[in-house]
């Protein structure tokens, strides 16, 4: 052990695919900006917990391969017969993927545990929404009951005119 104490916690998935492995050297400037952002989409699928050496290792060739062919395809652009000698090493790259977008998916439904949503069903959605629809309907209507208990209150503070057929009337006092 190094004489600094607690050794170093290794570097998330994020930090390791863009930092320590030498993108700079692999690619230009507008390749990165491809990469990376092909690493961060490929991340949003996976918890940061749940990735494993091989799940990283996968992001990094599926990035990798998809600039690469980004790049075979751009040299082609204007040379109708380089996409011919290209259009192998792209296939390859393309059912390379496929696997590796396999080998991810099967990896993760592995981890995922199937007892974790055992008895959740659509009936429990339906009956959470109406639940959650009853409890806003009673909320709506307890209110409008107290606006009109309030509304009713200062109604009845008000005592008319004396010309009103449902006056209050005092002993003794007439009506005209």
């Amino acid at each position: 052990m190094a004489a600094g104490g607690r050794p170093k916690n290794p570097p998330t998935a994020k930090e390791l695919l863009k930092g320590v492995i030498p993108i700079d050297d692999i690619f230009v400037p507008e390749e990165k900006i491809i990469y990376e952002a092909l690493v961060d989409v490929y991340l949003k699928d996976f918890e940061a917990d749940d990735l494993t050496a091989s799940d990283i290792d996968d992001i990094m060739s599926l990035a990798m391969n998809r600039v690469l062919e980004i790049r075979l395809l751009k040299t082609t652009k204007d040379d109708p017969d380089r996409q011919l000698d290209i259009s192998n090493a792209i296939e390859k790259m393309r059912k390379q993927n496929e696997k590796i977008k396999e080998n991810l998916s099967s990896r993760r439904k592995d981890r995922i545990n199937p007892h974790e949503h055992k008895g959740f069903s659509i009936v429990d959605l339906a009956v959470a929404f109406e639940e959650s629809k009853k409890k806003n309907l009673k909320e709506k209507v307890s209110l409008q009951m107290a606006e009109e208990k309030e509304a009713l209150e200062e109604y009845n503070k008000f005592e008319g005119n004396r010309y009103d057929l449902d006056v209050k009337l005092d002993e003794g006092d007439s009506i005209f």
